[in-house]
């Protein structure tokens, strides 16, 4: 595939507001070993994006760049390495890049980057994917079956970027070992990655007690999901009591036995909520609980009971190569739905001309089950 000399690219020049966001024509990056070049066709809006790119959200990133999520692209050049992957392909590209000389370092792609990593944003891997191509490692693009999702399954494009966000949540029950049949609460359930979560969960074949505020989301998910997933879901409303909220949960697990896993995506702002302590006392002994939110201070636990109940707690930052290939095959084997089928709709695809009208319908939708995206 012939590459143009230049591209369009949205790019980040300041932290500041109004956004210091402008459509620029940049060149275009060529393959070369260990990378692939991708025509961008469709990627992920952030909902908080307008306060990371203003700044109110300190993610540490080099700037100038151009920013980015995950996305559904298709393969325009590979490097000579390339073993499987062939121009015309289309792909997935996740944007945890991890240092090929140390893996224990990652960044995200055209997002976030500390330490060491930050060498990997300030030069090889500074630009995302908010651009018409994008330069991505070649352990970074997952092949997609063209004929079983978009012709046999009939999934858009648009549809297919979903997968981007179930790649979190199932980084952290797949640590935490989720079989089929386990109860696995998840809190709180009603934003874009507890959703996924719930979803996740269930297409793993767990049952879920989704638990949050907002009992009118909840419930709303409940009809949708435990439709699509044989009814192994269950709503418990938080009211922000430690032991009515314990008692709730176990009450909402089958034969109120309590749960095998939690799963917590908490925003900031909850750092002293009570939630987290709740879902902890409603496990059963050896039960296991992810912490993949977004809190940045200390938070109580119930320490005698963690180690009364032998509780184990599990940190998880993004995701491995390995699950990522897992989630691909369940999505291309039909057991993890996309889409209207998960109660997933796209409401709005902007090109990065509208970036700042895109930003703000993604900051007024930021619960499960709507998704903006860029098409460049």
């Amino acid at each position: 595939m012939s590459l143009p000399e230049t591209h369009k690219a949205l790019v980040l020049s300041s932290f500041k507001t109004p956004l210091d966001l402008s459509v620029q024509s940049v060149p275009t990056p060529r393959a070369t070993p260990g990378n692939a070049v991708v025509r961008v066709l469709a990627t992920h809006v952030f909902s908080y994006g307008k306060d990371v790119y203003s700044g109110k959200l300190p993610y540490p990133m080099t700037l100038p760049l151009t920013p980015g999520a995950g996305a559904v692209c298709r393969v325009a050049s590979v490097g000579s390495d390339a073993v499987s992957l062939k121009e015309g392909d289309l792909v997935l590209v996740d944007i945890n890049v991890r240092a090929r000389d140390d893996p224990s370092f990652n960044i995200l792609h055209g997002l976030f980057a500390t330490g060491p990593a930050e060498r990997m944003m300030s030069g090889e891997w500074r630009h995302g994917s908010y651009a018409e191509y994008l330069k991505a490692p070649l352990e970074n693009i997952f092949s997609l079956d063209e004929q079983v999702l978009t012709k046999q399954m009939g999934y858009s494009i648009h549809d297919l970027l979903f997968i981007t966000t179930l790649m979190i949540p199932f980084g952290g029950l797949s640590d935490i070992d989720v079989k089929p049949g386990d109860t696995v609460i998840v809190a709180p359930a009603t934003g874009s990655f507890g959703g996924a979560a719930v979803t996740m969960a269930l297409a793993m074949g767990a049952k879920v007690v989704a638990a949050g505020r907002n009992e009118s989301q909840l419930k709303a998910m409940e009809s949708l999901l435990g439709g699509i997933y044989d009814g192994r879901m269950a709503t418990v409303k938080l009211v922000g009591d430690v032991e009515e909220d314990t008692k709730a949960l176990v009450n909402a697990t089958p034969r109120g036995q309590g749960a095998d896993a939690f799963i917590d995506f908490s925003p900031a702002a909850a750092a002293k909520s009570t939630h987290i302590k709740s879902c902890l006392m409603a496990l059963k002994s050896f039960g296991h609980a992810a912490f993949m939110g977004g809190i940045r201070e200390d938070v109580s636990i119930p320490y005698p009971l963690i180690m009364l109940k032998s509780i184990r707690i599990q940190g998880r930052f993004m995701y491995e190569r390995a699950s990522v290939l897992k989630l691909v095959a369940m999505v291309e084997a039909g057991l993890v739905k996309l889409g209207k089928k998960a109660g997933v709709e796209v409401i709005g695809a902007y090109g990065l001309e509208d970036a700042e009208k895109a930003l703000d319908l993604a900051e007024a939708n930021a619960g499960f089950g709507k998704e903006v995206i860029f098409t460049p």
